[in-house]
């Protein structure tokens, strides 16, 4: 999650060195047939394209290397207001595209580990591929440290058995003892785990929890390239898809870090020696709960260097066993990876696959299978995958389906009736020329945040529902998402004093009201980190507010159009405020690592924000917006029409089912 890779042009120093060799072959070759008379144009004319070539391959270079500018926030003292953009905005379009899919080999596994942990031969593709008669053998997957692992002695087997732990590599020769088959396979090994230990059940009050996060994630690339899991969380899973979570560092250790200590990172807040660092998986563990860590790539893991595992069940030594089946990444693998990131090469094998599948899947099958195995008992779940998002964008709208999917497995299997379930990121891409469009810059800030709750918890405690709504508006941060989950350890849902607005603290519990009045200053988010708007109030009077006027009525009332005959159509009454939002950025160029010449190229058009709350007749009802604003005949509504005051009675003709309509709806 921490390492940055990038896809980029020969070091400056490589193509001077090849230069001169080829060159100083050249004159040697040259000063053998000259005469002195000759040699000595000959050579100042050598010199004379030595330079000309070198100008031209370093201007070339630094045209071509990445920009990536970097903005502060001149305003992090006053009341954050949470920036409204347009998901959809045509000035990312270039960033995107339909990715082909993937290519990954296509034998098929000769052993199977079935749901109960039985290790099995599967017959049916052993003659599918022509092998005829197979032995097969298996050895454990053993971890050492966290850097080193091995596989134990191989073991025969020829009847089913059980595996007494996670991991194990088979390996498969046919009767000429010539090798067919050598792969991975994982399960859940819950028979050691329980004459080990005791572990607590579900119930309405100790809630299991499942965190399921990808890197490099912003709500905007979310939205864009997972639409169907993003529909499902929304539609189906009633989510709180938070606005304004925001990052509050650059990478991920420090991004994550506060997400399961509440700490600060590189500051004396956390103690030295990863096994000394407080995460709260350790206080849920020692409450009954059964902990577990699948995440890809060991090379980018925020959290590595641990010297027992960290969790009861941990995927790394599975990742870490696939080098020694095939080879180690390479700088060639990146290479490769960002020539199909563009669709090019897509009928080889892809680098991000291992066999017969890509990786990023047996990172859900084993988070799946945890699950799965542990049923009703409490569960702490932390899945993170960062291959297919830390250095592309793109690559994620193939897991789409899949994470649609394991969600609502989650739904129908009953396994969020006592469950919180988190889909999350850590901050948006970080090496990406989106960065550079007014929407990027500040999309970038916002990582993807959304919680779901059983029906009972906002049931029974409704104010969480409440507060949850308000905050999808509010400045929130990890450092909240970490209270929030203290409260699920102590099964805390009792409604709390409102936060004093002149003493906010750093965290603060989702399911309490965030203050309106928190800035990036009391949130602990840096002026490099903070995306704020500024705001500066404009008259009622002025025409642009006239005019965005109507057109938040005329909208209102389209909406109502689904219903036709039951509510009244609305007017406009009277224009309460208006201001003008815009981001208060300015670029720094001290904290730039890179120099391009396309810098000077890049042009960042801000674009005409107006916020207007007003009042409609009849009724009386209050609503407030924000638009995009190009002229009176452009406008662009940027998220949702908010009513501002109590509906009451007004929209008893409207079902329940249909109570979106309510919030405009002035029943006849």
């Amino acid at each position: 999650m921490d390492s940055a890779c990038i896809f980029t042009t020969p070091p400056l120093f490589v193509i001077f060195s090849s230069l001169f060799m080829t060159c100083s072959f050249l004159f040697y070759r040259l000063t053998q047939k000259m005469r002195k008379s000759r040699l000595k144009k000959y050579l100042r004319n050598l010199v004379l394209f030595v330079l000309a070539i070198t100008g031209v391959v370093y201007f070339n270079i630094q045209y071509n290397w990445p920009v990536f500018h970097v903005f502060r926030n001149k305003n992090i003292l006053a009341p954050c207001i949470i920036p409204k953009f347009d998901i959809e905005d045509p000035q990312l379009d270039r960033f995107f595209w339909k990715q082909v899919p993937l290519k990954c080999d296509t034998w098929e596994n000769l052993v199977f580990i079935d749901s109960n942990g039985i290790l099995h031969i599967n017959e049916t593709a052993i003659k599918r591929g022509g092998y005829g008669h197979v032995t097969c053998k298996y050895g454990k997957i053993k971890l050492h440290g966290d850097y080193k692992v091995s596989i134990e002695d191989l073991t025969d087997f020829k009847q089913p058995e059980y595996i007494d732990t996670d991991f194990v590599n088979v390996q498969c020769v046919d009767d000429g003892q010539k090798q067919v088959y050598n792969n991975l396979h994982m399960h859940v090994d819950i028979k050691s785990i329980k004459e080990q230990r005791k572990i607590g059940t579900e119930s309405q009050d100790q809630l299991s929890v499942y965190l399921f996060g990808i890197d490099s994630m912003s709500r905007l690339i979310t939205e864009r390239k997972l639409r169907k899991t993003m529909k499902y969380l929304r539609e189906d899973l009633d989510a709180y898809v938070l606005k304004g979570y925001t990052k509050v560092a650059d990478n991920s250790f420090p991004n994550l870090l506060p997400v399961f200590t509440g700490l600060k990172a590189y500051t004396k807040e956390v103690p030295a020696g990863i096994d000394n660092i407080p995460f709260i998986w350790k206080n849920f563990s020692s409450q009954g709960y059964i902990d577990h860590l699948s995440e890809d790539h060991p090379g980018l893991a925020s959290f590595q260097g641990f010297n027992a595992p960290p969790v009861t069940h941990y995927l790394r030594p599975f990742f870490m066993a696939m080098e020694k089946i095939v080879s180690p990444r390479s700088a060639l693998n990146n290479a490769y990876m960002f020539v199909q990131h563009r669709n090019f090469l897509q009928n080889n094998v892809s680098p991000m696959c291992f066999g017969n599948q890509l990786k990023h899947k047996y990172v859900m099958d084993y988070t799946r299978r945890f699950v799965e195995t542990y049923g009703s008992h409490l569960k702490f779940s932390f899945t993170w995958i960062n291959e297919i998002t830390h250095d592309f964008i793109n690559i994620v709208e193939l897991a789409d389906e899949e994470v649609r999917d394991y969600f609502k497995w989650l739904k129908d299997s009953g396994r969020l009736d006592n469950a919180m379930l988190i889909f999350f990121s850590d901050h948006g891409p970080r090496y990406s020329e989106m960065q550079n469009t007014a929407v990027g810059r500040i999309s970038n800030l916002l990582p993807l945040f959304t919680m779901v709750l059983p029906d009972h918890v906002k049931s029974r405690y409704p104010h969480i529902h409440r507060n949850l709504k308000k905050n999808i508006d509010r400045l929130s941060t990890h450092y909240d998402f970490f209270e929030t989950m203290k409260d699920i350890l102590n099964s805390d849902f009792a409604e709390k004093p409102a936060i004093d607005p002149t003493a906010i603290p750093r965290g603060i519990s989702l399911f309490q009201e965030i203050p309106a009045a928190r800035s990036c200053k009391t949130a602990d988010i840096s002026e490099h980190y903070c995306p704020c708007y500024s705001s500066k109030q404009i008259s009622p009077q002025d025409e642009r507010v006239r005019a965005i006027s109507h057109f938040i009525v005329d909208q209102i009332n389209l909406i109502l159009d689904d219903i036709p005959g039951r509510c009244a159509k609305l007017s406009l009454d009277t224009v309460e405020r208006a201001s003008l939002v815009y981001a208060d950025m300015e670029r720094d160029e001290k904290a730039e690592s890179y120099f391009s010449f396309r810098s000077y190229l890049w042009k960042i058009e801000e674009k005409t924000r107006i916020l207007v709350a007003l009042k409609t007749t009849p009724g009386g009802a209050q609503f407030e917006t924000t638009v995009e604003y190009r002229g009176k005949r452009n406008i662009k509504l940027l998220g949702d029409i908010n009513r501002t005051n109590k509906y009451g009675d007004q929209a008893k003709c409207i079902k329940f089912e249909e109570k979106f309509y309510r919030l405009y709806c002035l029943c006849l």
